[in-house]
């Protein structure tokens, strides 16, 4: 897996929200890493408040994204164009002299 992918959109331009994600994750990561370290002791609460954080927020944006993407499409199908078939009948008069 490329790296890049974490902050790269769909579109493959650069997403702003994607970095200030990992961005986020990363420093809370060094963080509990660094106080882990200095101290010399594993501190569970710390490392269990750490996965809460980073497991709601990753639930958090997978929820909204998923709701966006239902909305998106229950509006795509209230304004989709209506094709309107006729049903038509030609008759052609013959007129004998």
């Amino acid at each position: 897996m490329n790296p890049l992918q974490l902050i790269i959109a769909k579109d493959g331009s650069l997403s702003q929200t994607k970095l200030a994600a990992a961005t986020f994750h990363f420093a809370i990561f060094v963080t509990v890493m660094y106080i882990t370290y200095k101290t010399g002791d594993f501190k569970l609460d710390m490392w269990t408040l750490y996965a809460a954080v980073a497991v709601g927020h990753a639930a958090f944006d997978k929820t909204t994204a998923q709701i966006k993407d239902f909305q998106d499409a229950k509006l795509a199908v209230q304004n989709a164009p209506v094709s309107v078939t006729t049903d038509s009948q030609t008759t052609t008069a013959t007129t004998t002299q």
